[in-house]
């Protein structure tokens, strides 16, 4: 087995081996080490102090040595650059009670500046860097620097200041962490990223550094399991095969914390699962004695690998060909379904139809799927690829070639004009989903330009807002408000409402409103359909009218034209019921979307409100999911305009827990249902299972400025040039729409127009 007292990596160790103020929280920072810590320890006065734990600081500071007296007036500055007690260690310093330059304890020289950093004191650490306190002294059994004591448990504005007031990040701790090490034994991938564009990026420290055992910060964030930092690191060129002093990799340390995402990015990175240890064991070897056998053939096959780290046999050259062949599928097995049901016994027809279904999805994901090009940690699914597209796509060739050669030869002459309708609906229909599906919902430029990223990195930080909130680790790139980063579109989408499966392709700012023109003309073409499919019937009972008198009645329909088409072209009357079934889901969507329209907001923010009775974690504690640091009483240099920007709906803490999924559960979200059951409760005022009252939630929509001006700013583009057919009929051709009247820039909207005035009455 793998020795975990000799080949662990040793983990960045503070005091004691208990987490302490870990500002990510996150599943990643579960078991930092499962190494010895014997040979590298120190005393328990390194332990930050949680807000709101007011008795933390003495007792540590007081077990420090026994023999050693302790100083009250030491021991009460420092517990006031513990709490950010800026006052009394103003009071002190001012006061000449001690030297800011002598402030350490006797015993490991930790200092009032040690303190505040570790404790997120931005405040106090200002004042004591201003009266000359040393940015780079060393303390504690590590001979740690502020630095690195902030850099530990991610506090960025801590790191942020104390580099701009000459804090040295090549400096190493007793065991050789650097800067860069610290920050990602952190977990905050927000810290990670501040390094590396503001330390790496400049030359000042190396992505492949190497702490004394060979470990470079790629090494030690596959074995934290920290998928974010590893895919961040890999993006900004980390060296992947790199190995330590054992003959470790980040793909063997991956292997031994066993986090699938983590083994993803690498092996898609270039891996070499075959590569072995200085102990003669490879990945597959560590996978059995570590139990992580499940994780590691999850990635292998994600990659497009077999369970022995060989390529899996790909039918198809190209992605787009094995996509192709998804997307037409549902409509062959939608033909081949009608015909049996129409042609054989029912209840044998569903046997057939079942095991049919069965094989068509064994084909699929045997020997499609796995053509399909690999990007990111998402499992490559069905229900991720073309084929409720297909679906859709199929249902409309259906209807298309039915009403063609059956409907419209025999309803014509007396349907001349429905017809002529039909025609129009239906070519309205195919460019919609054309269009649709091929166009851009509005992404986001990716920023690739290292010292524009800085520049948003400083301007967040200055304001207060550097978290994933406000800035996408993925693009690098700050986001405006009501956006939402896309895996689908790899992008931040502007204004962004729902990714919808049917279309395959995200619902944004660019194709929202030609997402309502589809919908609508689904809607008023599959009625328009049953309306001729009637007619057609009644043709049929008169053409067959001798065979009618013999068997004029259905068990169910009676004697009515539906009968008729059930008894002389049962294809067509399955067809036609297929359609009315979706007419179910999409005329509930119509209405979700319409009510969502009138109340300002878009089906993310509008999903952001329902969940937000689960904003509390399971243990009652709030999950901090966007690695938000800001010190306690932080104050932002506001820019103009920039004051009301955490107005946002975005995802709240505990929003991201998943439901386990079922058969119905996929269905019914898929379809739409869940959304409209949210909005009959939200319109009727249902309590949900807290006892609140949700009719109360859409009074805290932040861009909800009446329903008259909402309709207006969705349906008016902001070109008050343009005929106003034009701006009716037009989606965005750029970032610029109009809200609350007046035209904003959605690719940089920081901050919402103000609800008390009522703005650019010239815009409508």
């Amino acid at each position: 087995m793998v020795n975990e007292s000799e080949n662990t990596p040793q983990a960045s160790t503070l005091a004691d081996e208990d987490q302490m103020a870990d500002p990510s929280n996150n599943d990643s920072q579960e078991d930092i080490s499962l190494g010895d810590f014997n040979d590298v320890t120190s005393l328990s006065s390194l332990k930050a102090i949680r807000s709101g734990n007011e008795n933390a600081s003495g007792n540590e500071q007081a077990n420090r040595n026994d023999e050693v007296e302790e100083d009250p007036l030491l021991t009460r500055y420092h517990t006031a650059c513990q709490k950010g007690d800026l006052a009394t260690v103003r009071e002190m310093i001012h006061g000449k009670l001690l030297e800011v330059n002598n402030d350490g304890d006797p015993v490991e020289h930790i200092t009032g500046l040690h303190w505040a950093s570790i404790n997120n004191r931005l405040s106090v650490v200002d004042f004591l860097v201003s009266q000359g306190s040393d940015v780079n002294a060393r303390a504690g059994a590590l001979h740690a620097t502020p630095l690195h004591w902030a850099a530990r448990y991610g506090y960025v504005y801590i790191v942020d200041f104390l580099l701009k007031h000459g804090a040295d990040p090549t400096m190493t701790d007793e065991q050789g962490f650097n800067l860069l090490h610290l920050s990602v034994n952190s977990s905050n991938i927000m810290l990670v990223l501040y390094v590396l564009f503001n330390v790496v990026s400049k030359g000042l420290l190396d992505v492949d550094c190497q702490d004394p055992k060979g470990r470079t910060s790629l090494l030690w964030a596959a074995y934290q399991g920290d998928s974010l930092t590893v895919a961040v690191l890999l993006k900004f060129g980390a060296n992947i095969k790199i190995a330590d002093t054992e003959g470790f990799t980040p793909l063997h340390w991956g292997t031994v914390k066993g986090q699938p995402h983590v083994l993803k990015y690498l092996i898609q990175g270039g891996a070499d699962f075959f590569l072995k240890t200085d102990t003669g064991k490879d990945c597959f070897a560590i996978a059995q004695e570590m139990n992580t056998v499940y994780s590691l053939r999850e990635a292998l096959t994600h990659s497009g690998f077999d369970n022995h780290g060989y390529p899996i046999k790909k039918w198809f050259k190209k992605s787009q060909h094995a996509k192709l062949v998804t997307f037409i599928t549902p409509f062959l097995f939608l033909g081949v379904s009608f015909a049996l049901l129409s042609h054989i016994n029912f209840l044998f027809a569903i046997i057939i139809l079942f095991l049919f279904a069965i094989a068509t999805n064994k084909i699929l994901n045997k020997f499609v799927l796995p053509s399909y090009g690999r990007m990111g940690v998402h499992n490559v699914t069905l229900l991720r690829s073309p084929l409720l597209s297909g679906v859709f796509f199929g249902t409309l060739l259906w209807v298309t070639i039915i009403w063609f050669f059956k409907v419209m030869p025999w309803t014509f002459s007396d349907k001349r004009y429905t017809n002529v309708l039909m025609l129009v609906i239906l070519l309205l229909v195919f460019y919609l989903f054309g269009q649709l599906v091929h166009l851009d919902p509005g992404c986001l430029p990716e920023e690739t330009n290292h010292e524009n990223v800085r520049q948003t990195i400083s301007e967040l930080l200055q304001i207060g807002k550097f978290d994933t909130k406000s800035f996408c680790i993925e693009t690098w790139t700050r986001k405006p408000l009501r956006s939402k980063y896309s895996s689908l579109n790899n992008a931040v989408v502007a204004r962004f409402d729902h990714y919808c499966p049917w279309i395959f392709n995200d619902v944004g700012l660019k194709n929202h409103k030609a997402f309502i023109f589809f919908i609508t003309s689904m809607e008023s073409g599959i009625f328009t359909f049953l309306a001729l499919c009637l007619e057609y019937f009644d043709e049929l009972e008169d053409a067959y009218e001798e065979i009618s008198q013999k068997n004029s009645k259905c068990f169910i329909l009676g004697d009515s034209d539906l009968c008729s088409g059930l008894a002389h072209d049962k294809f067509t009357f399955l067809i036609m019921l297929w359609a009315l079934l979706q007419s179910i889901w999409v005329a509930s969507l119509i209405f979700v979307q319409a009510f969502q329209i009138c109340k300002g907001l878009t089906n993310s923010e509008f999903n952001v409100l329902m969940k937000e009775s689960k904003a509390i974690g399971p243990d009652g504690l709030s999950l901090n999911e966007n690695f938000n640091t800001t010190p306690e009483g932080f104050a932002p240099s506001i820019e103009s305009g920039e004051e009301n920007s955490d107005t946002v709906l975005s995802p709240v803490p505990g929003s991201m827990i998943r439901k386990p999924r079922t058969c119905f559960g996929v269905c019914y979200t898929v379809t739409g249902m869940d959304q409209w059951l949210a909005v009959i409760k939200e319109t009727i005022g249902i309590k949900d299972s807290t006892g609140h009252n949700l009719y109360s939630i859409t009074s805290k929509i932040p861009t909800n400025y009446g329903w008259k001006r909402n309709i207006k700013d969705f349906w008016l583009t902001s070109d008050v040039n343009a005929p106003l057919w034009r701006r009716i009929l037009y989606s965005p051709s750029g970032s610029k729409a109009l809200l609350n009247g007046t035209e904003v820039d959605y690719f940089k909207l920081y901050k919402l127009p103000n609800k008390d005035v009522e703005q650019g009455s010239d815009m409508v």
